[in-house]
């Protein structure tokens, strides 16, 4: 009699924790991945991305990056790695080596230049010699630091570096670049790796 009670005390538990499961719910209604606010980037969940009054600075349009006055003279916003880039390669491809002296290159790059008796330009030129190795690189590391895989790793004096590790590394001129922020805009100290082709 007694095991036949214990036996219906254990369905009826069993039964009652079916309907309290049953009736328990999980529902995500929002979702911050590391790839929310990176532009082009795609989830199904909605992000959640109350900040308050705070705004990204790193997210400006591509098609702002590039500010011209009235007299046609041009200004570079570059908040992120990213747009640092876009600076570089686009001054190269357009071989436009006052723009890159004047808003890409960094001032201590310049005036260690100097130091070792090299005009800036030989930076510029330098560069320009190896387009196809930048672009190489940049497609290694399409969204800057905030490529998935990657960081900025203190360099030291406000210096940040954006590095390529391992296999996609690999073969590659440059794996990197330092960068330092100067009036509020990231400018290239220099590009990092080994500057040979290493298999």
């Amino acid at each position: 009699m007694s095991s036949h009670i214990g036996h219906l005390l254990r369905s009826v538990a069993f039964i009652a924790a079916g309907i309290v499961l049953s009736a328990c719910q999980e529902r995500v209604v929002s979702y911050n991945s590391f790839l929310t606010g990176l532009q082009g980037s795609e989830q199904r969940l909605p992000s959640n991305r109350k900040l308050g009054d705070y705004k990204d600075p790193t997210l400006v349009r591509e098609d702002m990056l590039v500010k011209e006055d009235k007299d046609k003279r041009k200004t570079l916003v570059a908040k992120c790695g990213r747009h640092l880039m876009i600076h570089i390669y686009n001054c190269i491809d357009e071989g436009n080596a006052d723009l890159f002296l004047d808003q890409v290159l960094s001032k201590q790059s310049k005036a260690e230049l100097v130091t070792r008796g090299q005009e800036p330009k030989a930076a510029f030129t330098y560069l320009a010699e190896h387009q196809a190795d930048l672009q190489q690189l940049f497609s290694q590391m399409p969204a800057g630091e905030n490529t998935p895989g990657l960081f900025m790793k203190p360099q030291g004096g406000g210096v940040q570096r954006v590095q390529l590790d391992g296999l996609a590394a690999k073969g590659l001129f440059w794996n990197g670049f330092d960068m330092v922020q100067e009036r509020g805009n990231w400018r290239l100290v220099w590009m990092v790796g080994p500057e040979r082709y290493d298999d």
